[in-house]
């Protein structure tokens, strides 16, 4: 068996002079196979990181969604046949930036292949290595100048997954921070289909809505309340009265029922998931006199039947809507991610709300808890607790569903959340960083601690602010 490592790390020293190459061995954890086609592939414990029939092909299968000119993130080089394949196929006017933490696979990649032609590619970046927060640090810095570079194309995020399941232990910050970053890319392949028919139906109304850009400005300076139904907004309802009088008040359709059965009608509720089950929060209530904000491909039924005002805002570079570039710059777009309440802050930030107060925006399981107690989300958890011991036993087996993160809350203690909810504190702060003259505050934040977001811990807090602001 041949053996490619010195020239390959000759090459790869030269890109990467300041990073320590992987060892000259294969790891006992690993076994070498020679494929029918005379191509070989590896096993990694239980994992078969490419074809035992035909690795070339596979590779050129696994690329075929990759254009010309396109900007692609992926994760694991593998032997890197798939590598070779988007490399031919992107050109020189695309990008390709690969993330491999598994020194022993990179190692047999560089003893079992030569890889001169992919390590010296002008539009290959690999990143590699053994320190973690360093790692971390090179890819933010290449998501970013690969984000520029893309122009207001969509950059595209691809996993390969035998890789992705070998990541070793010691990384498991990045390997959570990848993870969320896999949920984000699936959302839309999980729920195209619905987007897809949403989109179709609400046609005719999209086009005559008027976008969020006709209320850009339209309250500027005037203090808002975004409302989400996280467990501590269970903690905010008896004053919702007060709340009210003293700001503009808007929610996310989850808790959009729970005002109503207050008696409080906010000025906007945000919607934006594609499924039928998110009608069952505005079913009750079509007529209400409030501002409807929704995406595109919201549920048909919610668009379709509310009868109050309502605008359109497109999804920055949602694949869907390539080929539209004149009616979503006539509407107006977000650069909010999969969740409504991140929705519900863009939107109020291009409105001109300051400061803006969120209410019900845990992130995180507070007191074992998903939602707020009087909202559909949480009714369904009632509805299937039967032999359960405790609500909370379902909570916290719902919250296992995915994977468990860390975080901190505001007095320093550690919160459970799930990557999903995590991937929504992240958007959260994204959203605030790049609005820095938009003053954000917390209330009750008994859930993740929020950058940029300052905690207001008690009623009184609140409504001071709002006195000083008006």
């Amino acid at each position: 068996m041949n053996n490619f490592f010195d020239k390959n790390i000759a090459v790869l020293n030269s890109r990467n002079p300041a990073l320590e190459p992987p060892e000259n061995r294969l790891a006992e954890t690993l076994s070498v196979q020679e494929t029918p086609t005379g191509a070989v592939t590896v096993r990694y414990g239980g994992t078969l990181i490419h074809s035992s029939r035909d690795p070339v092909k596979e590779g050129l299968a696994f690329a075929k969604s990759v254009r010309p000119g396109s900007r692609v993130f992926l994760y694991g080089f593998g032997l890197g046949y798939h590598v070779e394949s988007i490399l031919q196929l992107i050109g020189a006017e695309g990008s390709l930036l690969v993330v491999e933490l598994n020194p022993e696979i990179l190692a047999a990649a560089m003893i079992l292949r030569d890889q001169a032609g992919v390590l010296s590619h002008p539009q290959l970046h690999l990143i590699f290595g053994h320190e973690e927060s360093r790692i971390a640090d090179e890819i933010s810095r290449h998501m970013r100048r690969l984000r520029e570079a893309a122009d207001g194309q969509e950059l595209q995020v691809l996993f390969h997954s035998p890789s992705f399941q070998c990541i070793p232990k010691q990384f498991a910050r990045l390997s959570n921070a990848l993870e969320v970053l896999l949920i984000e890319r699936r959302v839309p392949a999980i729920l195209g289909d619905l987007e897809d028919r949403n989109y179709f139906l609400n046609k005719d109304t999209v086009s005559q809505s008027p976008g969020i850009k006709t209320l850009r400005g339209k309250h500027r300076g005037r203090p808002a309340v975004l409302i989400s139904a996280g467990p501590s907004f269970d903690n905010a309802v008896p004053y919702l009265e007060e709340i009210r009088a003293g700001a503009l008040l808007a929610c996310v359709d989850t808790a959009l029922p729970v005002l109503l059965r207050e008696n409080i009608s906010p000025d906007y509720v945000f919607s934006l998931d594609p499924q039928d089950e998110s009608f069952k929060h505005f079913v009750d209530h079509l007529d209400t006199p409030m501002k409807l904000v929704y995406t595109p491909t919201a549920n048909c039924k919610i668009v379709r039947h509310c009868r109050g005002e309502k605008f359109v805002v497109f999804k920055e570079n949602h694949s869907l809507f390539a080929g539209r570039d004149p009616l979503v710059r006539e509407k107006g777009t977000t650069r909010a991610g999969g969740s409504v309440s991140c929705l519900g802050l863009d939107c109020l930030i291009q409105l001109g709300c300051n400061p803006i107060i969120l209410i019900g925006q845990d992130c995180a399981f507070s007191g074992n808890r998903t939602y707020s107690r009087d909202t559909i989300g949480d009714q369904q958890f009632l509805q299937i607790v039967n032999e359960k011991n405790t609500i909370d036993t379902v909570h916290l087996e719902k919250a296992r569903e995915k994977k468990r993160i860390r975080v901190k809350g505001y007095t320093g203690s550690q919160l459970v959340t799930n990557q999903v909810l995590y991937s929504y504190l992240r958007n959260i702060e994204q959203i605030a960083e790049v609005s820095p003259e938009t003053r954000l505050y917390n209330l009750f934040p008994h859930g993740a601690r929020i950058e940029h977001a300052a905690p207001l811990g008690s009623i009184n807090e609140l409504l001071k602010l709002l006195q000083i602001e008006q």
